[in-house]
């Protein structure tokens, strides 16, 4: 009997051991508008300012644009969409038309991108997860009457 429920208890933890473990969600962020929005991220990495994207988020959706825990308390997005706007702050990042990955925010157009303006995100200061949602700063635009 004791030997039964020693081997129960292994195979138990064998089995726990090799069960898939929920990762950190890190930086997630949802379309909870009507549109499919196209989102860049800048953030600091490695002391130097990156921007990213795009990241294409179909309505309803949510993506984890960045994995693991969080190493910054500020985050910066902006997202386009047909007909909608973007409330974005006076925080400049480079993009590019097409998807991207760029090093710096300084001198856009003598590197070849354009300069958009983003908003601020505050995770928190002790935030490992964060979930942002662009429909609190995202609207369509209204018709020209």
């Amino acid at each position: 009997m004791r030997t039964r429920r020693i081997f129960s208890r292994l195979a138990l933890s064998i089995l726990l051991a090799g069960a898939p473990v929920a990762a950190l969600a890190g930086l997630e962020i949802c379309n909870d508008t009507a549109a499919t929005q196209s989102v860049a991220l800048g953030y600091k990495k490695d002391g130097q300012w990156v921007s990213e994207g795009w990241y294409v988020f179909d309505p309803g959706q949510c993506l984890t644009v960045l994995s693991g825990d969080l190493k910054n308390r500020y985050y910066y997005v902006n997202a386009i969409a047909d007909g909608w706007e973007f409330d974005h702050q006076d925080i400049a990042f480079c993009v590019a038309p097409e998807a991207f990955d760029i090093a710096g925010d300084k001198n856009c157009q003598a590197r070849g991108y354009v300069t958009h303006l983003f908003r601020k995100i505050d995770t928190g200061e002790t935030a490992r997860e964060f979930r942002y949602h662009l429909g609190a700063y995202t609207r369509p635009i209204a018709p020209l009457d």
